[in-house]
């Protein structure tokens, strides 16, 4: 029998969210008399939109600021969705009565999250943590991500047993933390890899804990992988060519250089090639001060430049790449050959982010900025691993959405508090 922590840490909320949404979109569709069509294009505007904004991400609900303002811009863009259709198709409902179905979703979607939280504080479970020795920031993470679990005590392995029947004469849960070894919990008590728990509630795998860390992305995934990043390259350097014309020639106009950079990057297995982008800086920026990690603000980017990339417009002609086979659509970001190597050095385990093809877009990218400093690579390295871990055409498709979100607003989406590790 799966314990009931385990049931619970796989949480199916956002499924039955999705569900109820769509159902009220249904209910306002056929009230208002919109058709089968109308109904189906409001539901399927509003389910984009809520991956874009990553209205169901589990890490939002936390900030109930932060979740209302995902809520606002899922309706927004659904509803301008909706609008748009019924305007320029012969669908049979009023663009103002087609405006009403993403209502709906947006009084089902706010109401019931906030619902499930306030029952979710109140009937708090308390759960004993269990050989966790140095690891105190896994509380801090629990009790800020997982409201519905009150974390009593963390003890270190050598005291589990004990505590861990004391802790269940009381009622409480016990988590064992089992450190990719599949050790047996204390007493044969109920247990859960508390690892898995946190990869799920912070999307990131921490250095400490790498050795389950295998890529998913093998046989029919790899195939299906590739199908779609030819697919879309080759569709967006087709739709983009006008733009990416008018972009080079600015370029050209403004500074003195080559409208494309070529610069020599690490793909899977530690092969190198030559990445594209749109020049952003001056020409020759690197010239006298070698490879530096960007800057905000950065003194040497052109005036086009400063332009290009808050939109991540430089990284058009990376499309090119993708349909050489060098880059994917979605994947970890190309390293220079030279911080690379200092990277391998200091922590072996960034091997396992070249296992998989690097990509123009990808998870870490979504969740944070820049690199600015060793800091700022650990955490993107634990993001990375996290995409590795969990790669697949799914994963590709809901980072390639919720891309859009980073690029409108000019900043990754980064739900976690700033004081959390």
């Amino acid at each position: 029998r799966r314990p009931h922590l385990m049931r619970s840490a796989r949480d199916i909320r956002p499924l039955v969210l999705c569900v109820t949404e769509t159902a009220a979109i249904a209910a306002v569709g056929a009230a208002v008399g919109a058709g089968l069509l109308a109904t189906a294009v409001a539901a399927a505007a509003w389910i984009v939109a809520a991956i874009i904004f990553g209205l169901s991400d589990r890490r939002w609900w936390a900030r109930p600021r932060s979740l209302y303002r995902a809520a606002a811009k899922t309706w927004a863009t659904a509803s301008l969705a909706s609008w748009l259709a019924a305007f320029l198709s012969p669908l049979a409902v009023t663009p103002k009565a087609m405006l009403l179905l993403p209502l709906a979703g947006l009084a089902v979607a706010v109401a019931m999250r906030t619902i499930w939280r306030a029952v979710a504080v109140h009937r708090r479970r308390p759960v004993l943590v269990v050989d966790v020795a140095g690891e105190d920031r896994l509380a801090a993470w629990l009790a800020y991500y997982w409201p519905e679990w009150e974390i009593v005590g963390l003890v270190d392995g050598r005291d589990a047993a004990a505590a861990a029947r004391e802790a269940a004469g009381r009622g409480a849960a016990v988590a064992y933390y089992l450190n990719g070894q599949g050790a047996p919990s204390p007493g044969g008590l109920e247990a859960l890899p508390l690892d898995d728990l946190l990869q799920r509630v912070s999307g990131r795998v921490f250095l400490e804990h790498t050795d389950g860390v295998r890529s998913r992305c093998s046989g029919a995934r790899v195939a299906l992988k590739r199908v779609m990043d030819l697919c879309v390259a080759a569709g967006g350097l087709a739709l983009l060519a006008p733009l990416m014309a008018l972009l080079a020639a600015l370029i050209k106009l403004e500074s003195q250089g080559p409208a494309i950079y070529r610069q020599r990057r690490l793909g899977r297995g530690l092969r190198p090639f030559e990445m594209l982008k749109f020049r952003s800086m001056i020409n020759e920026a690197e010239q006298e001060t070698g490879p530096v990690w960007a800057q905000a603000n950065d003194p040497r980017c052109t005036v086009v430049g400063r332009v290009l990339r808050p939109l991540h417009l430089d990284e058009l002609p990376q499309l090119v790449n993708v349909v050489r086979g060098e880059m994917s659509l979605v994947g970890p970001r190309p390293e220079r050959p030279e911080l690379a190597d200092e990277l391998l050095r200091t922590m072996p385990v960034y091997r396992k982010r070249l296992e998989v093809r690097p990509g123009i877009t990808g998870w870490a990218q979504i969740n944070q900025g820049y690199d600015r400093e060793m800091d700022d690579v650990r955490r993107k390295l634990e993001y990375d691993l996290y995409y590795v871990k969990h790669c697949g055409p799914l994963f590709d498709t809901a980072i390639l959405l919720r891309t859009i979100d980073a690029v409108i607003f000019g900043k990754p989406r980064r739900p976690a508090r700033p004081d959390l590790p």
